[in-house]
């Protein structure tokens, strides 16, 4: 297991809580919440987002875009076309998570698709006319419960 990294603290961990339910909140809001200068925050804000311990960015209910049916995929690709292959699912509006894996698999991709029968022949009939792909197995999900969106560390994370 590897050591957790504790370049952050307890004021970060109250920034990033407030940013978690309202990442549009001012760092003037998030100040007065938490009854700290306004500048602090700023600056801390900025070295979070520096450091990559957050990202301010949008993120997309597919659901409301009609993309309905959802399925992880995971795959064997062959070495040679490794790279073109990833570059390929990144253009592909359909995938919209990528991972290297070990084991069986060296690749995982989560898709999504309006509907079951746009699903159905990509997992059939697109994936394996690739030459060097072969789908492994995949998982249908019809419901997400949690997401990487709703993720935030754990307290006891951030050093006092």
């Amino acid at each position: 297991m590897s050591d957790k990294i504790k370049n952050f603290d307890k004021l970060d961990y109250k920034i990033i809580k407030a940013l978690s339910r309202d990442a549009r909140a001012s760092a003037s809001q998030i100040a007065k919440d938490i009854d700290v200068n306004e500048r602090t925050v700023r600056r801390r804000i900025d070295k979070l987002i520096d450091s990559h311990a957050i990202r301010i960015t949008t993120i997309v209910d597919p659901n409301l875009f009609g993309y309905h049916s959802i399925a992880d995929i995971n795959l064997i690709v062959r070495e040679d076309i490794y790279e073109d292959f990833i570059e390929s699912c990144k253009n592909n509006p359909n995938v919209c998570y990528i991972a290297s894996g070990w084991g069986k698999a060296n690749l995982a991709i989560e898709t999504r698709f309006y509907d079951n029968e746009e699903m159905y022949d990509y997992i059939n009939y697109t994936l394996p006319q690739i030459e060097g792909v072969e789908v492994l197995n995949y998982f249908i999900v019809p419901k997400i419960i949690y997401n990487i969106d709703q993720w935030c560390p754990n307290e006891n994370d951030f050093k006092e």
